[in-house]
């Protein structure tokens, strides 16, 4: 059997080797790391993996910051997230060690730390093996992520919210979302849906809300007084229009005259899940009395005025059209149970194209 020519620099990558040599295994890895074919290579040789994760705790920050860049490389391969988490080099295994580099105030690039969590939960067909790992932490890690001056060495740790956003999408996260002394873990993400200075933490936000949606079960709960859900989708598609005072009296009390200085959010994908939320919350009788009562269709038929994207022009439409429907036309309590013929649904798929690229 030929010999991993990786093998040799398993030597230098101990954390007693010399300082250079270290620096010199670690930038050929870390080149390695940028291709898909070498990314392979370093997953067949496990005592390497193993070495880059111990060096992600190494005494030499240059080196831990290196190591940790290569493991976000490697996880943001599908492949490479999966062989990750089967890793324990320690008491710990590696989800385990990660999570502890985040919640150490005190650790330098913990944002690549976050990034390899993001990497490694966006893959759905491993998220219910690291679960076991995640729970007993969630609500630390929720109270690392609102708290913006956690980390006392620079770090911003914006990724915990793609991580919880990719967490969301296992049933077991959704319930402790929601039944984990409700209310106080959306209470604390919530807000992030419009926080200006970062798009990664708005975008996560929001779509751990969006997975929510997606489960009916969970509506009466998202569109409660308690959390004013509607407060915050909307107000990244309102502009600084003004309403006829009947319908200005209709919206959230805090999107009613809004300042002239404001905007929609200029994320394309962030309105494009805010919209698919609305759909969703439009599945039944009691969400679409919510939504026509709060003023949505208002909202939604001035912000298609501004809106470019065609797919998000057509999305919102279909908000709209069930919207504007008394629910004597709707006809029916429960839109998830309406079964819609095969050939039909072909045909809508065919119309929508047609719209699409009418539009564009």
């Amino acid at each position: 059997m030929a010999k991993d020519p990786l093998d040799e620099m398993i030597q230098f990558l101990k954390p007693q080797a010399r300082i250079d040599l270290k620096h010199i295994a670690l930038d050929h890895l870390l080149g390695l790391s940028g291709t898909e074919d070498g990314i392979n290579v370093l997953l067949k040789n496990e005592k390497i993996i193993q070495s880059i994760i111990e060096l992600t705790n190494d005494k030499v920050d240059e080196i831990n910051k290196n190591a940790l860049l290569l493991l976000v490389n490697v996880t943001a391969n599908p492949t490479g997230a999966s062989e990750l988490i089967k890793y324990k080099p320690s008491y710990k295994n590696a989800i385990e060690i990660f999570i502890g580099y985040v919640l150490d105030q005190q650790k330098k690039d913990a944002d690549a730390v976050c990034m390899i969590l993001s990497n490694i939960t966006r893959q759905e067909n491993i998220v219910e093996e690291c679960l076991d790992s995640f729970m007993p932490q969630l609500n630390d890690l929720l109270n690392v992520f609102v708290n913006l001056e956690y980390n006392k060495k620079g770090s911003k740790l914006h990724y915990l919210a793609p991580m919880f956003s990719n967490l969301s999408c296992s049933p077991r996260i959704r319930k402790w979302l929601t039944e984990e002394n409700p209310y106080v873990p959306l209470l604390k993400l919530i807000p992030f849906c419009n926080y200006e200075q970062s798009v990664i933490r708005r975008g996560g936000a929001i779509g751990t809300l969006r997975n929510l949606s997606f489960d009916t079960k969970y509506h009466d709960f998202l569109l409660s007084n308690d959390l004013e859900l509607l407060t915050y989708l909307l107000s990244p598609l309102m502009g600084n229009e003004d309403y006829p005072d009947d319908e200005m009296d209709k919206l959230p009390i805090a999107l009613q005259y809004l300042p002239k200085e404001k905007q929609r959010d200029a994320d394309v994908d962030i309105r494009k899940m805010i919209i698919e939320t609305l759909n969703q919350l439009c599945a039944q009788r009691k969400g679409r009395e919510i939504l026509r009562d709060n003023g949505v269709y208002y909202v939604l038929r001035e912000y298609h005025k501004w809106e470019k994207d065609p797919n998000i022009l057509l999305a919102c439409e279909n908000v709209v059209d069930i919207l504007i429907q008394k629910e004597d036309e709707v006809g029916a309590e429960d839109l998830t149970t309406v079964e819609i013929p095969e050939d039909m649904t072909e045909k809508f798929q065919k119309m929508d194209e047609e719209y699409i690229n009418s539009v564009k």
